[in-house]
């Protein structure tokens, strides 16, 4: 959580947290309990279930700073510019679990997930990061992020060995990477009848476990 910056939280500072996933959200995850445990206070929950909300808000009853709302992440009732720090742990995995192939997203699930992302850009101050804890390697995963209508940044890192997870790490105000700004160029170009490319023998054998994951 370098990204994140570090000790108390200053008045007004605001992380929105969601992060897997009974209802694609907060779920039952204990990432927000960890985060307040490690001095950040001011953190705003949402799930889509009303009742991983009501169980949630009970079980850090004892946490001031710490809220919890139902809420649809493609429908943020939060004003502009609200939150510092937006987290997403697995919540667009879920979203996608149903799909046929990673390959190519169903227009539907595209829509939505562009509405989410677009959301969660209108809801971050400028200079903010949303950061996103996946599975999904880059090539699938900055196809969605990397969109100048963003407005923000994208970048990277890998964790773990044999089985990785990736954080992406987008900022708010930030341009796209030249390489980034070609990629978007590039799907734009693209039919959309047609797959995104052909895999190669190595990105079958990286993502193999993508078709068979069960978040």
């Amino acid at each position: 959580m370098s990204d994140i910056p570090r000790g108390p939280k200053r008045d007004g500072n605001q992380d929105l947290i969601f992060a897997m996933r009974a209802g694609d959200g907060c779920g039952n995850s204990s990432l927000s309990g960890d985060m307040y445990s490690a001095g950040y206070h001011a953190i705003t929950n949402i799930d889509y279930s009303s009742v991983c909300i009501s169980t949630m808000s009970a079980r850090y009853s004892s946490c001031p700073g710490m809220t919890w709302h139902q809420m649809d992440v493609s429908q943020l009732s939060f004003a502009d510019a609200s939150f510092d720090v937006i987290l997403e742990k697995a919540t667009l995995d879920a979203i996608m679990v149903e799909e046929k192939s990673p390959w190519e997203v169903s227009p539907e699930t595209s829509s939505f997930i562009h509405q989410a992302l677009s959301e969660i850009s209108r809801c971050l101050k400028p200079g903010g990061r949303f950061v996103s804890i996946t599975f999904a390697q880059p090539f699938f995963r900055k196809r969605l992020y990397a969109r100048s209508v963003y407005n923000w940044s994208v970048r990277h890192d890998s964790y773990g060995e044999g089985f990785e997870y990736f954080v992406y790490v987008m900022t708010k105000g930030e341009e796209l990477s030249p390489e980034d700004a070609a990629l978007e160029q590039k799907l734009l170009e693209e039919p959309k009848s047609q797959p995104a490319s052909s895999p190669t023998p190595q990105d079958e054998e990286n993502n193999d476990f993508l078709c068979n994951i069960n978040l």
